[in-house]
């Protein structure tokens, strides 16, 4: 009786209809897979209901005048690590989903209650019904600290996005439960959490459980999230997708951030912050232990790259760079973002890794994707299962071997010889063994689509790193991007990262 009563104590104040929602059921993966299964077999039908027209004209300043109460929150006056705070329909967010709270035994949906928010600043009256619904939630966690106050770590809002944050980090790039058909010619379908139970954690319990059921007119799902946050959050996931239709391209486990220039952007914007992004490049762990490193940059038109993956053994967008000295903006705090690593954890099969390079005038549009594509599609009526784990870290690889890596990219004109473009790689030397130049390692580039004129290598130490520069020459080729490869191998047989970069003339 006890759990019983506190799993209905947030909702005393509502009328006994809404406590005759409660029903007896045990909440698992299987519960949400036979929903999955259930819808994929019906035709697709939009789910939730449709924000009324003042909430969808809000612009996204006002949108964020909506704010949470936080003594309403969640499991807010009992001893649990974690609660949960609702988030409101409104600008992009015109669609409500389901929200559910669980224990053991007992499953009940958590109507909208307005109250529960503060409209004073938006200039909206509080004129939404009971029916109204959410349009997604944060969840929250003691992270600096047990006896310091709950702050948030994770968000779930719009279609299937979602983000983390470990201790000290500032949100950034986002992540999603599947992309489809993303960077093709076709439009992107979008698929959408419609419906989510939320795993009322057992006192003393370090680890939240979430279930979620996705749908979109091609796939329906079922999600399982294992939340572990700290220093790195982790998130464990599984998810069972059943196929309506084929599909012409699958993203599973999409990364999507925003990359506007670098320290490798050919060309300046107006703006006094030497670099604005949220990650820097991908990061891709082989299965025969190569580890590539793709910087991010931009180009007039969409850039596609894929790399061929067979037993995958990871992959992420990562912001490496996290020196605040190289943001200089106080209010984005740019060196904070975090880095995510996907991990998988059950047989991924052959594939490879999507990597989408959108144009952007600004910081404001997530403009870079990545994703891992199965190189066997599946077929109307099939299955998949995908286990992965999510790493939102700070750490600049989740490589445990003491190897180079690329740090930073500089890219120039010759000072002397036209037709000359200068490439500078930096590979950060972690082991003092071997940070001299007296036993230098070999350096293995190459060029496609140019002419790689000469390499050359330097200790650099006031960076503690060798330096690789590479001329190029012979680019002149309409509309041939030009790719770039770089390692060292060094004499007691280990290598660095590659260096792998795309770059249009």
């Amino acid at each position: 009786m006890k759990r019983l009563r506190l799993t209905l104590s947030v909702f005393l104040l509502f009328s006994s209809p809404w406590l005759c929602a409660m029903k007896r059921v045990e909440i698992n993966f299987s519960y949400v897979d036979e929903k999955a299964k259930a819808l994929s077999e019906r035709k697709y039908r939009k789910a939730g209901r449709k924000a009324p027209q003042v909430l969808q004209d809000l612009a996204y300043d006002e949108y964020r005048e909506i704010t949470f109460i936080n003594d309403k929150t969640l499991w807010f006056d009992e001893d649990l690590a974690y609660q949960v705070q609702f988030l409101h329909l409104g600008y992009l967010y015109d669609r409500s989903v389901g929200i559910n709270e669980y224990t053991a035994t007992h499953s009940q949906r958590i109507p909208y209650v307005s109250s529960f928010f503060e409209f004073d600043r938006s200039g909206l009256d509080r004129t939404f019904g009971s029916s109204l619904g959410y349009a997604g939630f944060r969840l929250l966690y003691p992270i600096f600290g047990d006896n310091l106050p709950h702050s948030e770590f994770a968000t779930f809002l719009g279609a299937s996005y979602f983000r983390c944050i470990g201790k000290g980090m500032r949100y950034g790039l986002s992540a999603r439960g599947l992309a489809i058909n993303s960077g093709l010619s076709t439009p992107e379908e979008f698929p959408r959490f419609i419906e989510f139970w939320l795993g009322k954690p057992i006192s003393g319990s370090r680890v939240m459980q979430v279930y979620a059921l996705l749908d979109s007119p091609s796939v329906s799902g079922a999600y399982e999230f294992e939340f572990h946050p700290g220093d790195t959050t982790k998130v464990d996931i599984k998810s069972r997708l059943y196929f309506r239709e084929d599909v012409e391209s699958l993203g599973v486990a999409p990364l999507t951030s925003m990359y506007w220039y670098g320290e490798n952007s050919s060309s300046r914007n107006f703006d006094y912050r030497p670099e604005v992004h949220d990650s820097d490049g991908l990061l891709i762990d082989h299965a025969d232990g190569e580890v590539m490193w793709r910087p991010l940059d931009l180009d007039e038109k969409t850039r596609l790259s894929f790399f061929d993956t067979r037993d995958l053994k990871g992959f992420g967008l990562f912001q490496r760079d996290s020196a605040f000295s190289n943001y200089q903006d106080l209010e984005a705090r740019y060196h904070l973002r975090p880095s995510v690593w996907v991990k998988p954890k059950n047989d991924w099969d052959d594939g490879r890794i999507k990597l989408i390079e959108l144009p952007t005038k600004d910081e404001f549009d997530d403009n870079i994707i990545a994703f891992w594509e199965p190189k066997s599609l599946p077929k109307q009526g099939e299955s998949l299962d995908f286990e992965y784990s999510l790493f939102w870290t700070r750490e600049v690889s989740l490589d445990p071997r003491s190897v180079p890596r690329p740090v930073s990219t500089r890219i120039g004109k010759h000072t002397y010889e036209h037709g000359v473009v200068v490439f500078v790689v930096d590979f950060l030397e972690p082991l003092a063994s071997r940070a001299n130049a007296e036993n230098p390692p070999a350096v293995n580039a190459s060029v496609a689509n140019a002419n790689l004129k000469d390499v050359q290598l330097e200790w650099n130490p006031h960076a503690v790193s060798w330096r690789a520069t590479m001329l190029v020459t012979d680019y002149s080729e309409p509309n041939a991007a030009i790719e770039l490869r770089c390692q060292l191998d060094f004499l007691d047989g280990e290598s660095s990262e590659v260096w792998s970069y795309q770059w249009t003339p």
